[in-house]
């Protein structure tokens, strides 16, 4: 007896359904029932390749997809901290103008003020007018290099050598009293460093 196979055009759709004498079904089992176990694994196979190029391309297509929505959001992050920039260069700008502004207004009313000096001024000033800074007879060091008086060193003859001392040691008993009490010797331990 001969079996006729059932062959079956290579579809690009494995899933698309064909009549067989089996019934309605997927264009891949059919053609795995058709071709034996052999032809099973095929079949298997190609529709393993299939399943895992589509899974590669929707994969690369997801990470393009976020690669392109994380450069969108950096790009709308740089954006707003440009913004921010902008804005608070504008405040500082607005605050310094508005310095500026009470600024002038303040000295204008300053300038618009009359100064009246107090009488007693007034007749100081008459009697001794203002001298300019450079008559000033009392020269103001600047720095530069001049010569200097030397000074006189007391003699140390004349001076009592007591110097600062309180007053229970300026009067010092005669004779001075000599040390007294036990001498202690030197410990080993520092006799033994000295060598």
């Amino acid at each position: 007896m001969t079996q006729r196979p059932l062959i079956l055009e290579n579809t690009e759709d494995p899933w698309t359904l064909v009549d067989s004498p089996w019934g309605e079904l997927p264009a891949w089992k059919v053609q795995g029932m058709a071709m034996g176990t052999g032809g099973a694994l095929e079949a298997v196979h190609q529709l393993y390749q299939l399943v895992r190029n589509d899974a590669a391309e929707a994969a690369a297509r997801a990470d393009e997809a976020e690669a392109r929505k994380s450069l969108v959001k950096h790009l709308c992050d740089q954006v707003v901290a440009m913004q921010e920039r902008i804005n608070r260069l504008a405040d500082a700008l607005e605050a310094c103008e508005r310095a500026d502004a009470e600024a002038a207004h303040k000295r204008a009313r300053f300038d618009q003020e009359q100064i009246t000096l107090p009488p007693d001024i007034l007749e100081h000033q008459t009697l001794s007018p203002p001298t300019p800074i450079e008559s000033d007879e009392k020269q103001v060091p600047g720095g530069e290099l001049h010569s200097i008086a030397a000074k006189e060193e007391p003699s140390l003859q004349d001076a009592d050598n007591i110097g600062d001392l309180p007053k229970e040691l300026v009067d010092l008993p005669d004779p001075v009293p000599e040390p007294s009490g036990s001498v202690y010797p030197q410990p080993v331990a520092i006799s033994l460093n000295e060598r």
